[in-house]
């Protein structure tokens, strides 16, 4: 394609905000640029990424309960307070624990905590409350909204993880289209965090976490042992916590593989 044409083609696409779908490259060699990211604080995890969670796209964190998928957040939002960003996180459910979170690392002077209805579907007898989860779910994204369009944040993240699948049927696809055209353009990462893959845009990654069944055990704790990444692709990130994951993208970035590698991280009780 001609520079001049391709210019005018380029041009048309920012002026209606398309321009995240052209894949970068450079003028020399015409190699594809890897994107920029927030690391998720685990360095073996941003490796595999690709040094992170991409910013300007929406990621997700996905995973049944105890799989891992809130400390691999803690960690995430630890790693970016640490280095004096603010993040923000819209809590559908008011399920966060803030004492759990600062013993994690997260700084909480330096996040944002948008607190939902207390109508969590994580409680059975309100599992059938499906009018209250909807209005629960309608708001959260309302806010998710109006963060992202206030800015100023490395990390917002829209927790999900405990609404049920029949609920999140619901929500129009239009609604992530919306909220991905608002955060395109920014130096903001995107996360959301759900008990299956829901809202990853095109040049976004799904994290994909499963709690193993055969974890080996500490004779001495009775625990799974220490934090560590096998050769098999099995990773332990905490104590009491063994865990697979998986990495999807639309993307391919130049020299980054799922190749699994060692990892040794310090474990949080």
């Amino acid at each position: 394609m001609p520079a001049t044409c391709r210019a005018d083609v380029e041009a048309l696409l920012r002026a209606r905000k398309l321009d995240r779908t052209l894949v970068p490259v450079t003028a020399t060699s015409g190699s594809m640029v890897v994107p920029e990211t927030v690391p998720t604080g685990l360095a073996v995890l941003d490796q595999q990424l690709g040094g992170g969670i991409p910013l300007g796209h929406f990621s997700e964190i996905t995973g049944p309960r105890s799989s891992g998928r809130t400390s691999l957040l803690m960690s995430l939002l630890a790693s970016a307070t640490a280095r004096g960003d603010l993040v923000a996180l819209v809590d559908t459910f008011d399920t966060f624990d803030a004492a759990s979170a600062a013993a994690s690392g997260v700084r909480l002077d330096h996040l944002l905590w948008v607190r939902g209805d207390t109508c969590t579907p994580a409680f059975p007898l309100l599992a059938t409350r499906q009018t209250g989860i909807d209005r629960s779910l309608e708001r959260a994204v309302k806010a998710m909204n109006l963060v992202l369009q206030a800015g100023g944040f490395s990390v917002v993240v829209l927790d999900l993880a405990d609404a049920p699948t029949q609920a999140l049927r619901r929500v129009p696809t239009t609604t992530w289209m919306r909220l991905q055209r608002v955060l395109e353009g920014q130096t903001t990462a995107g996360v959301v965090l759900a008990s299956a893959p829901l809202s990853r845009s095109a040049g976004g990654v799904s994290i994909t976490l499963h709690q193993r069944s055969d974890r080996t055990t500490d004779a001495s704790s009775g625990l799974p042992r220490g934090s560590w990444w096998r050769p098999d692709g099995q990773t332990t990130f905490f104590h009491g916590l063994e865990s697979e994951v998986q990495f999807q993208r639309a993307r391919l970035l130049p020299g980054i593989t799922n190749t699994p590698v060692r990892l040794r991280a310090s474990a949080v009780a």
